[in-house]
């Protein structure tokens, strides 16, 4: 059938097979108790005779500027979907539905949808089981709604917390990052709905230069191959039908037109066959370097981009053909491709309503295993419910604050904040804000400080935020335009110089410090930032970074002691900015590592978190040598007890590392290659078995080859990355 299709298409019906021009919101307006076409869409689909894609239909946010007064609600989405998709086949030749496609970054961003902790959040989970199952619900709830395509951030692997999309990258780490997104991409496929996942961004945006949003990634093939591109294999083998550009350029040359890339890598080597999304507007930025749309709109398509995202460059691919900067049989090639997909997702055949899917207790698991414990002096925690405790903090009672960006327009009954959770667990609570986000100011420091003194204890909520206000303004790809005014401090376009916790934050600590050092402090933001002070003057620190729309009720349950904290640092906190670069798997030539004038190295380590329990390994067995054959056909296994030492039930992430001891090349320090999340009750013990694969000890040796070279390495089993046991393994061409 595509192919018949294709055949009889016109130059213009196919450019509009391969255009996603319009913003949604703009192709409907609300009008009483109903929705109607806009002139804008009716015309953009004459004029195309069909509609590739549709971006954002149920998008509602501060760009967007739809709320619930103008958007559509959850229970009418479907209904408005239908609505658009019988126009466009009523007004097209060939009747072909358009992909819907929807910001599903951490959770459908849209009205009254839930909203789950960010990736950053999800990455301290250390459980891909649990992103797998939010992925699925979120997949089922974009399938109600008549929704085709979700777009979800997996790729990014953070190399740089300055970054402001920081919250949406998983780990520092390639291979935990890599877990990940293989998890979610399996839960986004699962039910085989007629929802495909878009992961982005292809490739290397976590390595932006200085953190700026966007910048170049300055790093070589080696480096791409270690670290950037093991989470794109990943989604490409779980059944990822689609992937999206980034905007970044690798050695000069922008990913939107990079065909070693988006083709000889992902499609020829990885075995690819879904479509390739442009980002929002990124065509239109390639004429920076070439102000001929034609040229640069034929650069893209040949490169592999085949769906576009608002720009202009794409809607003149009708005169770059007949103008011969592109051929007809390599526009039919993206074509073919967008219709396959159509295929595969059944928008050929009659559509089904499936009803929403049920979220509470999936929102509260996942907030719940985000939390990392970083400190617990005293055994200050659990609280007692007994306590007078006063919550304090910018992020203590906003319920915007613990959301994280791409989030749609929420309803206040709709969120649980910490302060919230908190009086349901106890009933002597008292609140004040003393001080904002980002402005240099107390707010009512007097009465904060008589509350403080008050109280047994303190639970002081500091960090950031990266809540859209509806009076912000925006780029023309939905990104903040940077205001001094903002109190908003993280997500896109949102890059920071330091990494301080800004405005009065700090100096509300030390002020509380004075009158009570019963303080435990809650770090809800969308980055790791400098702690120094933080831990100084706190008796115990939980990191919640964006836990989502049951945050509070989650950190509550933590505090309190109903769950016992499993979270574990998949990015390490650094002592100063000046530190940076501080991801743990750096490479290590012999030279001194360490400034004159101020410590190097983490504050607290990758893979870090503590628990109200103990645990022990005992009875570590690995081989001591193997072969290259034994490699390939079983790998190299791992066993091990974990005894939970204490008196609390608790869940325990085994971390396996490996040192390259012998090697053609610089390798790293240390790298994670396996782990295992683990429950195990007090006092008893949990036999964990972890495999190591032949690609798992495979480098990229000096000739660009993935090969497990002979020789010594060693296996390291921990608990993070600094604390662990060293085993060494002689790898051998046979034994």
């Amino acid at each position: 059938m595509v192919e018949n299709i294709i055949k009889q298409m016109t130059l213009k019906e196919k450019v509009g097979q391969l255009n996603q021009h319009l913003y949604g919101w703009q192709c409907y307006q609300k009008v009483g108790d109903h929705y109607e076409l806009t002139d804008l869409f009716k015309k953009h689909v004459k004029e195309y005779g069909g509609v590739g894609a549709i971006y954002g239909i149920m998008r509602a946010d501060a760009w967007s500027q739809i709320d619930e007064h103008n958007g559509i609600t959850r229970q009418e989405s479907y209904q408005v979907i239908q609505m658009i998709q019988d126009y466009i086949k009523k007004h097209s030749r060939f009747q072909i539905p358009a992909l819907i496609t929807e910001e599903c970054v951490h959770g459908h961003m849209a009205l009254q949808s839930p909203v789950y902790p960010t990736q950053l959040a999800m990455g301290m989970s250390w459980n891909p089981l649990l992103m797998e199952k939010i992925a699925q619900n979120v997949s089922q709830e974009l399938a109600a709604k008549g929704g085709n395509l979700a777009l979800f951030t997996g790729f990014d692997v953070l190399r740089d917390p300055r970054w402001g999309r920081s919250e949406e990258c998983f780990s520092e780490d390639a291979y935990l990052t890599s877990q990940m997104i293989q998890s979610a991409v399996q839960g986004f496929e699962k039910d085989q709905n007629g929802v495909s996942v878009v992961v982005k961004h292809l490739c290397a945006q976590g390595a932006c230069e200085g953190g700026h949003n966007s910048d170049a990634a300055k790093i070589g093939p080696r480096e791409l191959r270690d670290i950037h591109l093991p989470p794109v294999k990943a989604a490409v083998k779980a059944g990822a039908r689609a992937v999206m550009a980034a905007y970044n350029e690798i050695d000069g040359i922008p990913c939107h037109i990079h065909k070693n890339l988006l083709h000889h890598i992902l499609r020829k080597e990885y075995g690819f066959d879904g479509i390739v999304m442009a980002d929002g507007c990124a065509l239109d930025r390639l004429l920076l370097l070439n102000d001929n749309p034609l040229q640069m709109g034929s650069l893209a398509l040949k490169a592999g981009v085949d769906l576009s995202l608002w720009d202009q460059v794409y809607t003149k691919l009708d005169e770059a053909v007949k103008q011969g900067y592109v051929t007809e049989e390599e526009l039919d090639i993206a074509v073919e491709r967008i219709l396959r997909l159509k295929e595969k997702l059944g928008l050929f055949e009659p559509s089904q309503n499936i009803p929403l899917p049920q979220c509470d207790e999936l929102l509260l698991q996942s907030a719940r295993e985000c939390q990392v414990l970083l400190k617990n002096d005293d055994h200050i925690l659990p609280l007692k419910k007994t306590q007078k405790i006063a919550v304090i903090g910018p992020n203590a009672h906003h319920y915007l604050h613990q959301l994280g960006d791409y989030t749609a327009y929420q309803n206040p009954q709709d969120i649980v904040t910490v302060y919230q959770g908190i009086c349901k667990k106890a009933s002597q609570v008292s609140y004040a804000l003393g001080c904002t986000t980002r402005k240099k100011q107390f707010e009512n420091l007097d009465e904060t400080l008589k509350i403080a003194k008050e109280a047994d204890v303190v639970v002081l909520v500091l960090g950031g935020n990266s809540a859209r206000l509806y009076q912000n303004a925006f780029e023309n790809n939905g990104a903040l335009r940077i205001q001094d005014e903002n109190e908003m401090n993280c997500g896109e376009n949102i890059d920071l110089a330091s990494l301080e916790l800004e405005g009065y934050q700090n100096q509300l600590l030390k002020e509380i410090h004075r009158v009570n050092p019963n303080i435990v402090t809650v770090l809800i933001q969308g980055r790791v930032h400098v702690i120094n002070d933080v831990m100084r003057y706190s008796q115990a620190v939980v990191a919640s970074f964006y836990p989502g729309s049951r945050g509070g009720d989650g950190i509550a349950d933590v505090l309190f002691g109903d769950y016992n904290p499993s979270g574990h640092l998949s990015v390490s906190i650094p002592r100063h900015v000046g530190a940076l670069p501080c991801y743990y798997n750096h490479k290590h030539n012999g030279a001194q590592k360490d400034y004159i004038d101020l410590p190097s190295g983490p504050l607290l380590p990758f893979g870090y978190g503590l628990s109200y329990t103990t645990f022990e390994y005992q009875n570590i067995s690995l081989p001591q040598k193997i072969s290259i054959q034994e490699l390939k056909e079983k790998g190299l296994t791992i066993t091990l007890d974990v005894h939970n030492t204490g008196q609390r039930d608790g869940q325990d992430v085994v971390q396996i590392y490996i040192k390259h001891l012998q090697s053609s090349i610089v390798s790293r320090v240390l790298e994670l290659k396996g782990f295992h999340k683990v429950h195990v009750p007090h006092h008893a013990v949990q036999t964990v078995s972890i495999t190591l694969s032949y690609d798992d000890l495979a480098i990229w040796n000096i000739d660009m080859e993935h090969i497990v070279e002979t020789g010594r390495l060693a296996v390291c089993v921990g608990q993070d990355s600094q604390n662990y046991k060293e085993y060494s393994v002689c790898i051998e061409e046979s034994c």
